[in-house]
């Protein structure tokens, strides 16, 4: 007995303190660097808190990126930040993590416009990375002189230097320089992960939950923490001039703007006032907030906090890196129409507020006396809700928790989405030259863009984290949408404003999934007008043609009703997540079937991810059992995909696109159809041309 109890007893003992090794890569960053034979940064506190929370014993290691493939033959070995794939997949467990890795090209060229300007010139990728195989695979065409640069920071110093002309690396943390940049749309967008060897199945569910359930508090303490001992061993005394220094930083003049910054119970909140407290701390400056009242302030300030640039121009030298992106949106009552563009509003009445981001923008279409000017965006939704103004403009994100929190759904909706989007970022005044260095430096770290996990927009009462009343909010708006829908086709007998009430039904849908496409209404658009198109030229009726030029665009309005985890994951869907995904057109029907629009738009809705073949779904319907309507949206829906810049690919030409879709013709597509459509296919190229 005594010795069953010495073997249980070191048995636990034994799998309590087994030693498990965390490889990292060091990239002297706030996430992970070493100072003084001491491991810091974001990735140490965060096992520190494991092996706390889930008396786990982990070990750090510093990884050498060169010997990643020797690591992974290791048998009891975790890598943090380890690309996902298919090979990996057969001897890892994966757990997402915390951010989103878009691959951009970097440069300081002026004269560089497009990936094009690369052709045959010298590119710097860390040898080894995941971004060093998708580059040579998908821009192959470049015939690029790939150079290794072993790591960002030498890329940057060669970029300096003249030695490279551009170098390749994701977008994981800024860089103190202000770099240009191009997207690489051709390499898909990752997530950051922790490898788990497959052998280690207690411990992947182990630390899978911990990452789950961590809450948005606590990561934003860690990453701030991280970021102000990273910044004060980097600096030490570089910046100590600065110190107790006084700093004037400028506000707008709106005090209820979400996220930027916002009061609650007297508290002051907001991406602005987190930043600004690290800065504080990390520097020994004393921040003086000042609200803008005249221009002298803006001039007179040592920082303005919020100011917005393009993402193409921003060659002042005193911008920092951008900490937030804006999505402007136009609004006004629910009773009144839609918009398609500005033009159209040249008669209208739009409640602004002076000096906002989107004045240069909009005086491109409309004319002094088209404005009303008010002090913030709650004074416009007033004048709005009073009948005082016609539209007023909001970022995406502040209009949402305004409509939501304080009831005004119920009288104002979203009309219809700019084509543009601004960076915020800080600007110092060009005398402070020091404090700008000090700036731009720490604000690389300012990461609220790259974030998967939502650390700065969830808890609080502006923006409820409450998943079913969220729920309730979005099939409010897809209700109230869907009347206004079946009423506008029972009183709307203008082609225009019908086509216009369903493009901004859709717009709508997508804008309460957060898919911040601005793409989004001109493929809508498109799509009705080549379904007409090809319907016409088959010589359908002219009753049916007119029809499906105003229901077409409802195709995917079933993906609502999928998981917005699965809708934006980067990456290919795994086969339970395509499942999930296959349900979108039965959703779509149930929704279109209830609001009663038209048998059409359920067949569209239904099946237009049938097969000429028989392999598509939901069904699984084969030839002419597909109803005519949903074969040509299948057809211009894929035509339109394959021409379309995304974020995750660029558009394929033409002449590309007509190939891929001969080839399908008898296996996706009706023979018969896919003939017009060739046969007519220059049309089809000047309707996209014509609506990009």
């Amino acid at each position: 007995m005594l010795k069953f109890l010495l073997f249980s007893l070191l048995l636990c003992t034994n799998l309590i303190g087994k030693e498990h090794v965390v490889l990292l890569e060091n990239e002297n960053s706030f996430f992970f660097y070493k100072e003084r034979d001491e491991y810091k940064g974001l990735y140490p506190k965060i096992f520190e808190d494991i092996n706390k929370k889930k008396k786990i014993n982990l070990t750090l290691k510093e990884l050498d990126t060169n010997l990643i493939l020797d690591m992974e033959k290791g048998k009891d070995i975790l890598i943090m930040d380890l690309i996902e794939n298919d090979e990996r997949r057969e001897k890892y467990y994966f757990i997402p993590t915390f951010f989103y890795l878009k691959a951009n090209m970097y440069f300081l060229n002026n004269n560089y416009i497009d990936i094009t300007n690369f052709y045959k010139k010298r590119v710097g990728i860390i040898k080894g990375t995941y971004l060093d195989k998708e580059f040579l695979e998908k821009y192959d065409f470049l015939y690029s002189d790939v150079i290794d640069i072993e790591t960002r920071e030498k890329g940057l110093q060669m970029l300096k230097d003249g030695e490279i002309d551009g170098f390749v690396a994701d977008n994981q943390y800024g860089f103190k320089d202000n770099l240009k940049k191009i997207e690489l749309n051709r390499i898909p967008i990752m997530v950051t992960t922790l490898a788990v060897p497959k052998i280690q199945r207690k411990l992947y569910k182990d630390l899978k939950k911990y990452f789950e359930e961590m809450s948005p508090e606590v990561l934003k303490n860690m990453i701030s923490d991280s970021r102000k001992e990273y910044y004060k061993d980097k600096f030490k005394d570089k910046y100590i001039n600065l110190k107790n220094k006084s700093i004037d930083v400028v506000f707008p003049t709106e005090k209820s703007n979400y996220p930027l910054y916002y009061i609650e119970n007297s508290e002051e909140k907001g991406l602005a006032i987190e930043y600004l407290k690290d800065v504080g701390d990390i520097l020994g400056v004393k921040i003086r907030k000042i609200f803008y009242s005249k221009d002298e302030d803006w001039k007179n300030s040592d920082i303005t906090i919020a100011s917005t640039v393009e993402s193409s121009i921003r060659d002042n030298e005193n911008y920092t890196n951008p900490y937030y992106t804006l999505t402007p949106i136009i609004f006004n009552r629910k009773e009144e129409g839609f918009i398609n563009n500005l033009v159209e509003a040249r008669k209208k009445r739009f409640a602004v507020v002076e000096n906002s981001y989107y004045m240069d923008y909009l005086r491109k279409f409309l004319k002094e006396e088209n404005f009303i000017y008010a002090k913030d965006i709650d004074e416009t939704i007033e004048k709005v809700r009073k009948k005082e103004a016609d539209y007023s403009i909001s970022d995406y994100k502040t209009l949402i928790n305004k409509l939501y929190n304080n009831g005004y759904d119920k009288e104002i909706k979203i009309a219809g989405i700019l084509d543009k989007k601004y960076d915020v970022s800080m600007v110092v005044n060009e005398k402070e030259h020091e404090l700008y260095e000090a700036l731009k430096d720490i604000s690389a770290s300012f990461l609220n863009e790259n974030m998967s996990k939502n650390i700065y927009l969830e808890k609080n009462s502006y923006e409820t984290d409450n998943s079913k009343k969220f729920l309730i909010f979005s099939i409010g708006i897809l209700f109230i949408s869907l009347i206004l829908l079946y009423k506008g086709k029972k009183s709307l007998t203008e082609k225009r404003k019908y086509e216009d009430l369903m493009l901004s039904l859709v717009s709508s849908l997508e804008a309460v999934n957060q898919f911040n496409d601005l793409e989004t209404g001109n493929h809508i658009k498109r799509l009705n007008l080549y379904s007409e198109l090809l319907a016409n030229k088959l010589g359908c009726n002219k009753k049916f043609c007119e029809e499906i030029g105003r229901v077409a665009s409802l195709h995917d309005v079933g993906k609502i009703g999928i998981d917005r985890s699965v809708l934006k994951k980067p990456g290919k869907l795994n086969e339970e997540e395509f499942k999930i995904i296959k349900e979108h057109p039965e959703i779509g029907y149930e929704i279109i079937k209830k609001s009663g629009v038209s048998l059409m738009a359920e067949n569209i809705a239904r099946y237009h991810h049938e097969k000429w073949n028989g392999k598509g779904y939901p069904r699984g319907l084969k030839g002419l059992e597909i109803p005519l309507e949903a074969r040509i949206v299948s057809i211009v829906d894929v035509y339109d995909a394959l021409r379309q810049k995304r974020v995750y690919k660029d558009g394929f030409t033409h002449e590309k696109a007509i190939e891929i879709i001969r080839s399908e013709s008898g296996k996706s597509f009706d023979p018969n159809v896919v003939k017009v459509f060739l046969e007519n296919e220059f049309k089809f190229e000047r309707l996209f041309n014509s609506h990009i």
